[in-house]
Order: structure tokens, then sequence, then C-alpha cells
């Protein structure tokens, strides 16, 4: 690509990211908001400073480390803004358009032409992909860093895997797994296709990894809720405990797979032209390894893996029908094939694209989502309550936006729940009844409870939690706000139409 047209690129790039983000509302996703606040938490308090007081019952509070250390320091810039909302905007910008641009500089790595072209199909290969890898959340570029370990790995640049290694898990370090999986994979596909393997290549990433690892405060602590993330979290999914997690750690499901049919169709598409070849070299075989993994992934374990699977199927796509090299490569098949492939990949790419981008745009203006539905909550908060008074949030997921607005105060529950259900199990149930709306005037300590168990709210929120406040989403939380407004022990001291705010006594 000539200088001309990478700067085309780039500024198709920049222009893409400034629609996406300034085109709409602020993408209904929480987790950005506290992201966004603890880069400047670091801002005020020193970057080596890992301690989080703010969630004083959950094991983020108790071990006061930092597993997206990386990610709240590159967001530290853009916290210097006056307003804040308009930081997160340039912040998506710069995120957005580093993804595109590293999965760029991977494919030129690789070989493939019109390299231009895939980092794009890439989000558009279906709306959740679009939606979710364009959100200021870490996951996005430790991606972006893990699809460059591969194209690092594939060309033999040990020092390359170390630093791109090093940069997934110094943003993200309960991705780390992603890696060391990619690598495996990789080596698994050599060792088919060349009956060899540089363990170097292992041997740096790890190096990489462990560097990413350490370079933040309390890296043990951090280590522990990486474990607590990922190990525990699998084994009380098997186990079926019915913890009340996000809709992306759920499996996806054979039943919804319509939603990606554009998207798999090019990919079995690929895979057809794929199982022609008589010569199948490395890119083809470890891409479509790694894709038919993580598509496995995405079905059965968590829906959030659709971004790997998309991100390989795509480069593994690319490398079939827009490789070079020894990568070039439709097979010798006859002319009115080939003819029939390219017209059924262009007519998916444009459905999938288009389907994408409408649904995209759909989402964002009927979802309903203000990023400031508990502003004048935290304010309200901010103004009249002590520091340190603790918060009952009613659903774990509030957090981020409370936090947001209000760091005046520490909260009950944030970010996943199975972090609150590994520091005190009672405590989890406790909340969980009240924040599922099962029950409002009393509560249940455990999975399961007889009448004999049964706990009043109240003293629950005061003895047990030491709460002062009482946040709620009234819309979501209907019945428990409408209990509160009948027991005269919780007095209502702010509200709007989507929240409200209660002061136990």
């Amino acid at each position: 690509m000539s200088i001309k047209t990478f700067c085309i690129f780039f500024l198709a790039v920049i222009l893409f990211a400034a629609v996406l983000h300034f085109g709409y509302s602020i993408r209904p996703e929480a987790d950005q908001l506290y992201h966004f606040r603890h880069a400047e938490i670091y801002l005020e308090n020193g970057i080596f400073n890992s301690d989080f007081p703010w969630l004083p019952y959950s094991v983020i509070g108790k071990y006061g480390a930092d597993i997206w250390y990386g990610f709240h320091l590159l967001l530290v810039p853009f916290t210097f803004f006056e307003d804040p909302i308009l930081g997160l905007r340039f912040a998506g910008i710069f995120i957005t358009s580093l993804l595109l641009l590293i999965f760029y500089w991977a494919l030129n790595r690789l070989g493939v032409e019109k390299k231009y072209i895939w980092p794009f199909l890439f989000l558009f290969s279906g709306f959740f992909s679009l939606f979710h890898m364009t959100t200021v959340r870490p996951h996005v570029l430790s991606l972006a860093f893990n699809i460059l370990v591969f194209s690092f790995a594939i060309t033999g640049s040990v020092w390359g895997v170390l630093g791109a290694s090093f940069a997934v898990v110094f943003l993200h370090l309960s991705l780390f797994w992603s890696t060391l999986l990619i690598l495996g994979a990789l080596a698994v596909s050599k060792f088919i296709s060349k009956k060899s393997f540089d363990f170097r290549i292992i041997l740096f990433s790890i190096g990489g990894l462990v560097l990413g690892w350490l370079a933040r405060p309390n890296p043990l602590g951090a280590a522990k809720l990486a474990y607590i993330q990922i190990v525990e979290l699998m084994l009380i999914k098997s186990k079926g405990i019915p913890l009340n997690f996000g809709l992306e750690l759920y499996p996806l499901g054979w039943q919804t797979l319509y939603l990606f049919l554009p998207f798999m169709i090019l990919w079995a598409l690929a895979i057809y032209v794929f199982l022609k070849q008589s010569k199948k070299g490395l890119i083809l075989w470890s891409s479509f390894f790694l894709s038919a993994v993580f598509f496995l992934m995405t079905v059965f374990v968590a829906q959030r893996s659709f971004d790997f699977w998309a991100a390989f199927g795509v480069i593994f796509i690319a490398s079939v029908l827009g490789g070079s090299g020894a990568n070039a490569s439709l097979p010798p098949l006859a002319r009115e094939k080939k003819i029939a492939i390219w017209a059924i990949a262009a007519v998916s790419a444009v459905f999938m694209a288009g389907q994408s981008l409408y649904k995209n745009d759909r989402f964002l203006k009927i979802s309903g989502w203000e990023p400031g539905r508990f502003q004048k909550a935290g304010e309200w908060l901010k103004n009249n309550s002590r520091p340190g008074d603790i918060v009952f949030n009613a659903s774990w997921d509030y957090f981020p936006e409370l936090f947001f607005w209000n760091s005046r105060n520490f909260y009950i529950s944030g970010m996943d729940p199975i972090f609150q259900y590994a520091f005190d199990r009672k405590l989890y149930w406790e909340a969980y009844y009240l924040e599922t709306g099962k029950t409002t005037g009393f509560t249940c300590p455990d999975i399961a409870c007889d009448e004999k168990d049964l706990k009043n709210t109240y003293a629950v929120l005061k003895n047990d939690f030491k709460a002062h406040y009482l946040v709620l989403a009234k819309p979501e939380d209907e019945h428990l706000y409408k209990y509160l407004l009948g027991d005269a022990r919780f007095l209502l001291k702010n509200e709007t139409p989507r929240s409200a705010v209660f002061e136990l006594k």
C-alpha cells in the first residue's frame, strides 16, 4: 500500500470512529463510566496507589488491586477535559482507531492483500462486534494486541511477541489465557504443517505476560482477582449457581446463531475454499483452528468470545480470499466456481455490513440508556452525605454510573457479581434477592432459605451492610421502590423519573 493510500485509510478510520462516538449518545455500556472515573482517581491519588475502598463488600476492595491497570493509565489524558462525557467520547475515538490500525498492522505483517478492507469487515461482522468493540473498555485493545501477538509469532519476531504479550496483560490481566491459547493453537498448527515450532515464541510470550502482570501496584492482589474472575467464575457457572451475571457471560446457544448468519456464510465459504486447497500454509491452518475454537466457545461457554471468533475468522477469510505469496489463493477451480465464490462473498459482506450498521443505528437510537440517570442521585449524595458513607446500590450494575458521578461514598457491589460472591456469600445472597426483585420486605442469606431463615430488609441493610443510604432505578426496581415508600424507616431524599435515594433512619 502506498503512503497516499495509507493516509486515506487512516483518515477513514478517524472519520468512522468520530461518527460512531459523536453521532450518537454515549454508547449504552456502563462499565466505561467506571473505567473513566478510575483513571481520574489515579490522577487524583497517584498512579502507584491501587487501593479501592469504594467497594468494601467486594474482593476488589479487599485486595486493593487493579486488573485493568494499564487501560486506566491510558485513559488518564482524556480526563483533563472539563466535561467528562466529552473526554469519554474522545477516548472512544482513540480506542476504536487504535483497534483498526493495529488490525491493519497485523494483516500487513501477514502479507494479506487489500488489508485496508479487513479491519472494517471485522467490525461489520455482526452487530455484537460493532457494538462491543467500539466501547471504552479494556478488552478492545487486549484483543487488538492479541492479534498482533499472532502476527509477530507467525513472522518469528520474538521481541514483538514479548511486547504485544506485555500489552495484553498490562491492559487486562484476566485475558492472559487468550494469548496462551492463541500461541498454543499456532504451535499445533505449525507442527502439523511443518513438523517444527520455535518454542522461543512461547517463552518470550510468557515473559511478556509476566512483565505485564508485574508492572502494576500490588500484582499479587491483581492475580487473586484474575483467578476469581476466571477460575472461580467458571466453577460457579458449571455448578449452575444463579449468580446475576451480565448477558455476555452466558453461552450464545445454537438457537440465536441466526444473528450472525451473514458472517457465518462468509466464514463457511472460506472454509470450503480452504478445504479445496492442496497446500495449506501456517496462517491458514492456525487462523482456521482459532476461529473454530472461539466459535465453539461463543456457542457453549460465553458469547463475549464472539470478538475472538470474528477477529480470527476475518484473518482466515482474508488469508483465503486475499492472501499473497504462499497464502495466495483460490485453488484451481473452474472459472464459473470462482465467479460464484466471489459473488457470494461480496454479497454476504455487503449485506453483513449493512445489517450491522442498521442494527447498531437502531439500537443506539431506541436503547433509552442515559449516562446521567444517576447524576442527580450522585450529586445529592455528594452534597449531603459524609465521606465513606455506605450506599446500598440496589443492583450491582448501577455501580459504574454511581461511581462516575459520586466517588465520595462507598457502595456494596460492582463490576462482576463474582467479586461480591467471593467476598461473602451470605451478603451476596442478601443483596441478590432484593436486586432481582424476588423479595422486598425481607431477604435471604443463602441460595435457598426456610421461612425461619428470612431476614428483615431494613435490619439487613442497617446491620449487615452498615448502609446509610439506598439508591435504586425506579423503572427497574418498581416493587422495591413502592415497598420503601411504605416503610417509615426509609426516608425518600431525592427523586427523578429514573432514580430515587432513600436514607435509612
